[in-house]
Protein backbone atom coordinates (compact mmCIF):
# COMPACT_ATOMS: atom_id res chain seq x y z
CA UNK A 1 0.00 0.00 0.00
CA UNK A 2 2.80 2.36 0.94
CA UNK A 3 4.62 1.55 -2.28
CA UNK A 4 1.53 2.44 -4.32
CA UNK A 5 1.24 5.78 -2.54
CA UNK A 6 4.92 6.56 -3.15
CA UNK A 7 4.45 5.66 -6.82
CA UNK A 8 1.51 8.10 -7.07
CA UNK A 9 3.63 10.88 -5.52
CA UNK A 10 6.47 10.19 -7.96
CA UNK A 11 4.13 10.18 -10.94
CA UNK A 12 2.57 13.46 -9.81
CA UNK A 13 6.00 15.06 -9.47
CA UNK A 14 7.00 13.87 -12.93
CA UNK A 15 3.77 15.19 -14.38
CA UNK A 16 4.29 18.58 -12.75
CA UNK A 17 7.83 18.77 -14.14
CA UNK A 18 6.56 17.96 -17.64
CA UNK A 19 3.89 20.65 -17.34
CA UNK A 20 6.48 23.25 -16.19
CA UNK A 21 8.80 22.35 -19.06
CA UNK A 22 5.94 22.63 -21.53
CA UNK A 23 4.97 25.99 -20.07
CA UNK A 24 8.48 27.41 -20.31
CA UNK A 25 8.74 26.06 -23.82
CA UNK A 26 5.74 28.10 -24.96
CA UNK A 27 6.34 31.64 -25.98
CA UNK A 28 4.29 34.26 -27.69
CA UNK A 29 4.09 33.08 -31.23
CA UNK A 30 5.72 29.69 -31.11
CA UNK A 31 6.61 26.51 -29.28
CA UNK A 32 9.94 25.06 -28.36
CA UNK A 33 12.11 25.36 -25.31
CA UNK A 34 13.26 28.90 -24.65
CA UNK A 35 17.04 29.17 -24.23
CA UNK A 36 18.80 32.18 -22.73
CA UNK A 37 21.62 32.86 -25.20
CA UNK A 38 24.29 35.37 -24.42
CA UNK A 39 25.30 37.23 -27.57
CA UNK A 40 28.76 36.10 -28.66
CA UNK A 41 31.59 38.62 -28.78
CA UNK A 42 32.78 39.58 -32.21
CA UNK A 43 36.15 38.17 -33.17
CA UNK A 44 38.99 40.72 -33.47
CA UNK A 45 39.38 42.20 -36.96
CA UNK A 46 42.35 43.44 -38.96
CA UNK A 47 44.88 41.15 -37.30
CA UNK A 48 48.42 41.90 -38.52
CA UNK A 49 51.81 40.46 -37.60
CA UNK A 50 55.10 42.38 -37.98
CA UNK A 51 58.45 40.61 -37.73
CA UNK A 52 61.18 41.80 -35.40
CA UNK A 53 64.40 40.48 -33.95
CA UNK A 54 63.38 37.28 -32.07
CA UNK A 55 59.87 38.66 -31.78
CA UNK A 56 56.64 39.40 -33.62
CA UNK A 57 54.36 42.37 -32.96
CA UNK A 58 50.63 41.68 -33.30
CA UNK A 59 47.91 44.29 -33.61
CA UNK A 60 44.17 44.16 -34.18
CA UNK A 61 41.08 46.32 -33.93
CA UNK A 62 39.59 46.49 -30.43
CA UNK A 63 36.24 44.71 -29.97
CA UNK A 64 33.37 46.48 -28.22
CA UNK A 65 32.59 44.70 -24.96
CA UNK A 66 35.85 42.76 -24.80
CA UNK A 67 37.77 42.94 -21.51
CA UNK A 68 40.87 41.14 -22.80
CA UNK A 69 42.15 38.98 -25.63
CA UNK A 70 43.78 35.57 -25.97
CA UNK A 71 46.60 35.02 -28.45
CA UNK A 72 47.23 31.51 -29.82
CA UNK A 73 50.39 30.76 -31.78
CA UNK A 74 52.63 27.96 -33.00
CA UNK A 75 54.96 26.89 -35.77
CA UNK A 76 52.35 24.87 -37.64
CA UNK A 77 49.73 26.42 -39.92
CA UNK A 78 46.11 26.19 -38.83
CA UNK A 79 46.54 27.29 -35.23
CA UNK A 80 43.44 26.70 -33.09
CA UNK A 81 42.50 27.28 -29.45
CA UNK A 82 43.48 23.68 -28.70
CA UNK A 83 46.70 23.38 -30.71
CA UNK A 84 48.25 26.82 -30.19
CA UNK A 85 50.36 28.13 -27.34
CA UNK A 86 48.02 30.43 -25.41
CA UNK A 87 48.82 33.92 -24.12
CA UNK A 88 45.87 35.07 -21.99
CA UNK A 89 44.79 38.55 -20.88
CA UNK A 90 46.60 40.38 -23.69
CA UNK A 91 45.84 43.71 -25.34
CA UNK A 92 46.56 45.28 -28.71
CA UNK A 93 49.32 45.77 -29.67
CA UNK A 94 51.00 42.66 -28.25
CA UNK A 95 54.68 41.78 -28.72
CA UNK A 96 55.52 38.05 -28.63
CA UNK A 97 59.17 37.67 -27.60
CA UNK A 98 61.62 34.80 -27.26
CA UNK A 99 61.00 33.50 -30.79
CA UNK A 100 63.53 31.86 -33.10
CA UNK A 101 64.77 33.97 -36.01
CA UNK A 102 64.12 32.33 -39.37
CA UNK A 103 61.19 30.22 -38.13
CA UNK A 104 57.66 30.85 -39.42
CA UNK A 105 55.11 31.42 -36.64
CA UNK A 106 51.34 31.40 -37.02
CA UNK A 107 49.02 33.55 -34.90
CA UNK A 108 45.30 33.92 -34.17
CA UNK A 109 43.37 35.91 -31.56
CA UNK A 110 40.07 35.71 -29.68
CA UNK A 111 38.22 38.37 -27.68
CA UNK A 112 37.14 37.64 -24.12
CA UNK A 113 34.68 38.93 -21.52
CA UNK A 114 32.76 37.49 -18.57
CA UNK A 115 30.38 35.68 -20.94
CA UNK A 116 33.13 33.71 -22.62
CA UNK A 117 35.48 33.70 -25.60
CA UNK A 118 34.76 34.67 -29.20
CA UNK A 119 35.38 32.69 -32.34
CA UNK A 120 39.06 32.64 -33.29
CA UNK A 121 40.33 34.95 -36.05
CA UNK A 122 41.89 33.92 -39.30
CA UNK A 123 45.52 32.86 -38.92
CA UNK A 124 48.33 35.25 -39.88
CA UNK A 125 52.03 34.42 -40.03
CA UNK A 126 55.37 36.15 -39.60
CA UNK A 127 59.03 35.14 -39.51
CA UNK A 128 61.24 36.76 -36.86
CA UNK A 129 64.48 38.05 -38.39
CA UNK A 130 67.53 39.75 -36.95
CA UNK A 131 66.98 43.49 -36.85
CA UNK A 132 68.48 45.59 -39.60
CA UNK A 133 71.49 47.55 -38.45
CA UNK A 134 70.33 50.52 -40.54
CA UNK A 135 68.17 52.72 -38.33
CA UNK A 136 66.56 55.97 -39.50
CA UNK A 137 68.80 58.96 -38.83
CA UNK A 138 68.44 62.73 -38.92
CA UNK A 139 65.28 62.68 -36.79
CA UNK A 140 63.71 66.13 -36.35
CA UNK A 141 60.61 66.92 -34.26
CA UNK A 142 58.98 70.35 -34.57
CA UNK A 143 56.05 71.50 -32.43
CA UNK A 144 52.93 73.22 -33.74
CA UNK A 145 49.45 73.96 -32.43
CA UNK A 146 48.24 70.62 -31.03
CA UNK A 147 50.63 68.72 -33.27
CA UNK A 148 54.26 67.80 -33.92
CA UNK A 149 55.90 67.22 -37.29
CA UNK A 150 58.42 64.37 -37.33
CA UNK A 151 60.87 63.94 -40.21
CA UNK A 152 63.90 61.76 -40.90
CA UNK A 153 66.37 60.73 -43.59
CA UNK A 154 65.36 57.90 -45.92
CA UNK A 155 66.82 54.42 -45.34
CA UNK A 156 67.92 52.61 -48.51
CA UNK A 157 65.60 49.69 -49.23
CA UNK A 158 63.02 50.58 -46.58
CA UNK A 159 59.43 49.93 -47.67
CA UNK A 160 57.89 51.93 -44.83
CA UNK A 161 58.53 53.40 -41.40
CA UNK A 162 56.93 53.21 -37.96
CA UNK A 163 56.80 56.03 -35.42
CA UNK A 164 56.58 55.31 -31.68
CA UNK A 165 55.89 58.12 -29.24
CA UNK A 166 54.86 58.94 -25.70
CA UNK A 167 55.08 61.55 -22.97
CA UNK A 168 58.02 59.93 -21.14
CA UNK A 169 61.61 59.74 -22.33
CA UNK A 170 62.97 56.34 -23.34
CA UNK A 171 60.25 55.35 -25.83
CA UNK A 172 60.46 51.76 -27.14
CA UNK A 173 58.41 49.66 -29.56
CA UNK A 174 56.56 48.14 -26.59
CA UNK A 175 55.91 51.31 -24.56
CA UNK A 176 55.26 53.84 -27.34
CA UNK A 177 52.09 54.63 -29.24
CA UNK A 178 52.63 53.19 -32.72
CA UNK A 179 51.94 54.89 -36.03
CA UNK A 180 52.54 52.27 -38.70
CA UNK A 181 53.37 52.57 -42.41
CA UNK A 182 54.23 56.26 -42.28
CA UNK A 183 56.49 58.37 -44.48
CA UNK A 184 58.62 61.43 -43.78
CA UNK A 185 57.53 64.03 -42.86
CA UNK A 186 54.63 62.90 -40.67
CA UNK A 187 52.36 65.27 -38.75
CA UNK A 188 51.21 63.74 -35.46
CA UNK A 189 47.98 65.46 -34.44
CA UNK A 190 45.65 65.45 -31.43
CA UNK A 191 48.42 66.34 -28.98
CA UNK A 192 48.21 68.50 -25.86
CA UNK A 193 49.84 71.92 -26.05
CA UNK A 194 52.51 72.40 -23.41
CA UNK A 195 53.20 68.67 -22.97
CA UNK A 196 56.55 67.22 -24.02
CA UNK A 197 56.35 64.27 -26.45
CA UNK A 198 59.19 61.89 -27.28
CA UNK A 199 59.60 60.15 -30.66
CA UNK A 200 61.62 57.31 -32.19
CA UNK A 201 61.39 55.92 -35.73
CA UNK A 202 62.05 52.45 -37.19
CA UNK A 203 62.49 51.35 -40.80
CA UNK A 204 60.73 48.27 -42.21
CA UNK A 205 62.77 46.51 -44.89
CA UNK A 206 61.59 43.23 -46.47
CA UNK A 207 59.07 42.86 -43.65
CA UNK A 208 61.73 43.26 -40.94
CA UNK A 209 61.66 46.20 -38.54
CA UNK A 210 64.94 47.89 -37.64
CA UNK A 211 65.99 49.01 -34.22
CA UNK A 212 64.75 52.38 -33.04
CA UNK A 213 66.37 55.67 -34.02
CA UNK A 214 67.77 58.17 -31.58
CA UNK A 215 65.00 59.83 -29.60
CA UNK A 216 63.80 63.35 -30.29
CA UNK A 217 61.29 65.45 -28.39
CA UNK A 218 59.11 68.48 -29.00
CA UNK A 219 56.34 70.43 -27.25
CA UNK A 220 53.20 71.38 -29.18
CA UNK A 221 52.16 75.00 -28.62
CA UNK A 222 49.81 77.51 -30.15
CA UNK A 223 52.80 79.83 -30.45
CA UNK A 224 56.10 77.94 -30.85
CA UNK A 225 58.63 78.75 -28.15
CA UNK A 226 62.41 78.83 -28.48
CA UNK A 227 64.06 75.94 -26.61
CA UNK A 228 65.93 76.26 -23.35
CA UNK A 229 69.71 76.31 -23.03
CA UNK A 230 71.56 72.98 -23.25
CA UNK A 231 73.01 71.72 -19.98
CA UNK A 232 75.39 68.94 -19.04
CA UNK A 233 78.02 70.13 -21.51
CA UNK A 234 81.37 68.30 -21.57
CA UNK A 235 84.38 69.01 -23.79
CA UNK A 236 87.36 66.66 -24.11
CA UNK A 237 90.38 66.28 -26.38
CA UNK A 238 91.78 62.77 -26.58
CA UNK A 239 92.86 62.79 -30.23
CA UNK A 240 95.47 65.19 -31.64
CA UNK A 241 93.85 68.21 -33.30
CA UNK A 242 90.31 67.20 -32.26
CA UNK A 243 87.76 67.81 -29.53
CA UNK A 244 84.54 66.01 -28.59
CA UNK A 245 81.60 68.05 -27.30
CA UNK A 246 78.52 66.48 -25.65
CA UNK A 247 75.46 67.93 -23.90
CA UNK A 248 72.03 66.98 -22.60
CA UNK A 249 69.06 66.87 -24.96
CA UNK A 250 66.74 69.87 -24.73
CA UNK A 251 62.99 69.28 -25.02
CA UNK A 252 61.66 71.00 -28.14
CA UNK A 253 65.05 71.41 -29.82
CA UNK A 254 65.40 70.23 -33.40
CA UNK A 255 69.15 70.86 -33.67
CA UNK A 256 72.06 72.45 -31.84
CA UNK A 257 74.78 74.99 -32.65
CA UNK A 258 78.31 74.57 -31.33
CA UNK A 259 80.40 77.77 -31.22
CA UNK A 260 84.15 77.66 -30.51
CA UNK A 261 86.91 80.28 -30.41
CA UNK A 262 90.65 79.93 -30.00
CA UNK A 263 91.85 82.42 -27.35
CA UNK A 264 94.60 82.91 -24.82
CA UNK A 265 92.21 83.84 -22.01
CA UNK A 266 88.52 83.63 -21.17
CA UNK A 267 86.60 85.54 -23.90
CA UNK A 268 83.13 87.02 -23.54
CA UNK A 269 80.18 84.91 -24.64
CA UNK A 270 79.47 87.51 -27.31
CA UNK A 271 82.92 86.96 -28.81
CA UNK A 272 82.41 83.19 -28.95
CA UNK A 273 78.91 83.58 -30.43
CA UNK A 274 80.34 85.82 -33.15
CA UNK A 275 82.09 82.79 -34.68
CA UNK A 276 80.45 80.56 -37.28
CA UNK A 277 78.73 77.65 -35.51
CA UNK A 278 78.77 73.99 -36.45
CA UNK A 279 75.28 72.45 -36.42
CA UNK A 280 74.46 69.05 -34.94
CA UNK A 281 71.21 67.09 -34.97
CA UNK A 282 72.50 64.90 -32.15
CA UNK A 283 73.65 65.80 -28.64
CA UNK A 284 77.31 65.33 -29.51
CA UNK A 285 79.81 66.67 -32.02
CA UNK A 286 83.43 65.92 -32.96
CA UNK A 287 85.40 68.88 -34.27
CA UNK A 288 88.70 68.31 -36.09
CA UNK A 289 91.44 70.38 -37.77
CA UNK A 290 92.17 72.28 -34.55
CA UNK A 291 95.55 73.56 -33.42
CA UNK A 292 97.34 71.16 -31.08
CA UNK A 293 98.34 72.82 -27.80
CA UNK A 294 95.91 75.73 -28.30
CA UNK A 295 93.04 76.56 -25.94
CA UNK A 296 89.52 76.81 -27.34
CA UNK A 297 86.37 78.13 -25.65
CA UNK A 298 83.06 76.43 -26.44
CA UNK A 299 79.35 77.36 -26.21
CA UNK A 300 76.32 75.27 -27.23
CA UNK A 301 72.83 76.54 -28.09
CA UNK A 302 69.58 74.76 -28.94
CA UNK A 303 67.51 75.58 -32.04
CA UNK A 304 63.95 75.04 -33.26
CA UNK A 305 61.51 76.76 -35.61
CA UNK A 306 60.91 79.53 -33.07
CA UNK A 307 64.57 80.45 -32.81
CA UNK A 308 67.78 79.82 -30.88
CA UNK A 309 68.21 79.43 -27.14
CA UNK A 310 70.43 81.42 -24.88
CA UNK A 311 73.78 80.07 -23.74
CA UNK A 312 75.26 78.59 -20.65
CA UNK A 313 76.74 81.12 -18.25
CA UNK A 314 80.34 80.74 -19.33
CA UNK A 315 82.21 79.35 -22.34
CA UNK A 316 84.05 76.14 -21.47
CA UNK A 317 87.78 75.87 -22.14
CA UNK A 318 89.68 72.87 -23.51
CA UNK A 319 93.31 72.51 -24.52
CA UNK A 320 93.68 70.50 -27.70
CA UNK A 321 95.92 67.44 -27.57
Amino acid sequence: MIQKQQMKVWMAAIGLSIMMLAFTGCGSGGGGVVNTITALLAQPANLTATSGDSQVSLSWTAVSGATSYNVYYGTTAGVTTTTGTKLANTATPQVITGLTNGTVYYFAVTSVNSAGESVITNVVSATPTAASSVKPAGIVASGGDGQITVSWSAVTGAASYNIYYGTSAGVTVTTGIKLANVTSPRVVTGLTNGTAYYFVVTAVTAGVESGVSSEKSAIPAATPQAPGSPTGRTVTSTVAGQMAVTWTQVVGATSYNVYYLQAGSQPTNAAVLATTPVSSAATSLNVSSLTSGATYYILVTAVNAAGESGTQTKAQAVTIL
